[in-house]
């Protein structure tokens, strides 16, 4: 098994957060960095962190990565709302440096991913945002393992100098689930994000476990998070049971796809068929009907992982956050 920075902290006698801040060029006492940098020696814990600690110095640049197709990327006002929320924080957000730059690194095939495995160097950025995790993503194994990354959600696995900060998708699920068993529906469906989504998952997760037997299992489909997806989705579910009368969707887009093919049948939307969607993004107040929708604090998201990382790079304790979903009432359900 590899070393850990824990193992590091715990040989040295010191805490992880000293640790840290000897590897990233942080103010402690030379008592302490002595004993960090025995510790490191004497477990094998990435030497060339190390080395890359003592050259001193940082570049003032954190990268953003986004791993998405191009259509997704334009198309889903969540990234623009993320950087948004990681802008406002740069602005002498590392003590070291007055005022922090932001690298947007894009991977939409593999040429590009051999762009960023060049761009994500320790030489050029002092750590890493990542906006768009997936489910078993090979992004952060190709990070080299001495920047420290923030995800904007949920890890798959633990990796050393990583944090996440996500939103309580568990509770946005069942908080749309309740809402629909409050109004009496008795035949509803999901239309869940994508599989490779993580947090899509526990959406649905939760959602399966409010309505329990109320849900047919043959009335849940993933689809994409676009308004595309939605429609595609919920034409195989009509076609699947004509009588539902509620949709959960794992999107506002997925919602406003599905509202489409629902209108289009000659169903009334909340009468016939209710629909809740998940975002509460700036258009879910404007369709027709308005949207009743799960709302997430995305520029919040974005505004905290850039903190975290600021944080991190000054040597003090960090830890992974979660952020509160809450349900918003409106006509469509």
């Amino acid at each position: 098994m590899k070393p850990t920075i824990e193992d590091v902290a715990a040989l040295a006698g010191v805490s992880r957060g000293t640790v840290s801040r000897v590897l990233n060029g942080g103010p402690v006492s030379r008592a302490s960095a002595e004993r960090v940098h025995a510790a490191i020696a004497e477990t094998g814990y990435r030497a060339h962190h190390s080395a890359r600690s003592l050259a001193g110095g940082r570049s003032g640049v954190y990268a953003a990565v986004i791993s998405e197709p191009y259509g997704e990327l334009f198309e889903d006002p969540t990234f623009g709302l993320l950087l948004r929320g990681i802008s406002s924080q740069l602005t002498g957000a590392v003590h070291t440096s007055p005022d922090v730059s932001l690298s947007l690194v894009l991977i939409t095939d593999e040429e590009e991913r051999r762009r960023a495995d060049r761009l994500l160097d320790p030489r050029r950025v002092d750590g890493v945002i990542l906006l768009s995790p997936h489910v078993h993503d090979p992004i952060l194994g190709s990070i080299d393992p001495s920047l420290p990354v923030v995800v904007c959600g949920e890890l798959d696995e633990p990796r050393d100098l990583t944090w996440s900060v996500t939103i309580d998708d568990a509770h946005g699920g069942a908080a749309g689930a309740r809402h629909l068993l409050q109004r009496g529906v008795r035949c509803p469906a999901i239309i869940g994000g994508p599989l490779a989504a993580r947090g899509a998952l526990r959406r649905v997760h939760a959602q399966q476990t409010e309505l329990g037997d109320l849900l047919d299992p043959a009335l849940l489909v993933h689809a994409n998070y676009a308004a595309s997806g939605g429609v595609e989705a919920m034409r195989e579910l009509l076609v699947r049971d004509p009588g539902i009368d509620a949709v959960l969707c794992g999107s506002d887009r997925q919602a406003v796809g599905a509202l489409q093919v629902l209108l289009e049948s000659g169903r009334s939307v909340p009468d016939d068929v209710a629909i809740v969607g998940f975002d509460d993004q700036r258009f879910a107040a404007t369709t027709s009907p308005p949207l009743t929708t799960i709302n997430q604090p995305i520029t919040e998201v974005g505004a905290v992982a850039a903190r975290t990382l600021a944080a991190h790079l000054r040597g003090e304790e960090v830890s992974d956050q979660t952020l509160p979903t809450s349900l918003v009432i409106r006509s469509s359900a």
